[in-house]
């Protein structure tokens, strides 16, 4: 839900885990999936894995980190999992693969002419419009990154059905979508081939600030206030304390700064 750029809160001060299925942290009631008299709908979320490690030494963290990072990787080579019943869980052999080659076209920075497109996020996501995966909650979506060379994407293990292809490229402005729908049928590959995105342009660029790969890396965060202070995050990614939405007017209490 959300594509792979959704964040949702996972904790809350203290020894609090949150796990839910759906939230609109971060995004707002646009995320909620509407669900219309008389429709039928459904959905299969899951099954969630659960690790518990533990350190007879009683040394540092470090070491369960490192566990538990391992654990996952094999997780994810398991996926989809083969052991639930649930007839709605689709298993490897149920599900098809997508592939193709993103190529960007941008005759201010290339001359026109078609250019691998690098680490590009690509998706497959309810029919909609270019970015509407970012609200999307009620279907399903697969999502992949293409090579560093940007030669060829691969999306795997895609439940039978129907969706469009979107896409964005770090770097590069816009969304791309395929308006053509990907038919996924069980067992089956789809061959896209060569895709063209053009991102849209009235001109060269004449100056920005930052970059466009959908990152707040370069967005200023404020120290946070010493009451919510969290010592997990005085050394590293600040930008998760608590309450740094409050220190915006606090440092800027007669209104937003004006950039010239």
């Amino acid at each position: 839900s959300g594509g792979p750029l959704k964040r949702e809160l996972t904790s809350h001060i203290g020894p609090t885990s949150l796990t839910m299925f759906m939230g609109t942290h971060y995004i707002g009631s646009d995320m909620v999936a509407r669900i219309e008299a008389g429709e039928h709908w459904k959905k299969v979320m899951g099954p969630v894995f659960i690790y518990l490690n533990s350190n007879p030494e009683r040394g540092g963290f470090q070491p369960l980190w490192e566990d538990a990072k391992a654990q996952a990787e094999v997780e994810a080579s398991r996926w989809p999992y083969s052991f639930p019943l649930s007839p709605d869980f689709h298993r490897a052999g149920e599900r098809g693969s997508v592939t193709g080659r993103l190529l960007v076209r941008d005759r201010y920075t290339s001359g026109g002419e078609d250019v691998p497109a690098r680490l590009a996020y690509v998706g497959l996501a309810a029919p909609g419009q270019p970015g509407s995966w970012a609200t999307e909650s009620k279907g399903y979506q697969f999502w992949t990154r293409s090579s560093a060379t940007g030669n060829t994407f691969t999306i795997d293990n895609v439940r039978a059905g129907e969706y469009n292809l979107y896409a964005w490229v770090p770097g590069v402005l816009g969304d791309y979508v395929r308006t053509a729908p990907v038919t996924v049928v069980p067992g089956g590959a789809v061959a896209l081939g060569d895709l063209v995105f053009e991102p849209p342009r009235s001109g060269p660029t004449l100056w920005e600030i930052g970059v466009p790969d959908r990152s707040a890396t370069e967005f200023f965060v404020p120290d946070p206030n010493h009451r919510y202070l969290s010592k997990l995050f005085v050394a590293r990614d600040k930008y998760r304390q608590y309450g740094l939405w409050e220190r915006y007017a606090e440092l800027y209490p007669a209104g937003d700064p004006v950039f010239t």
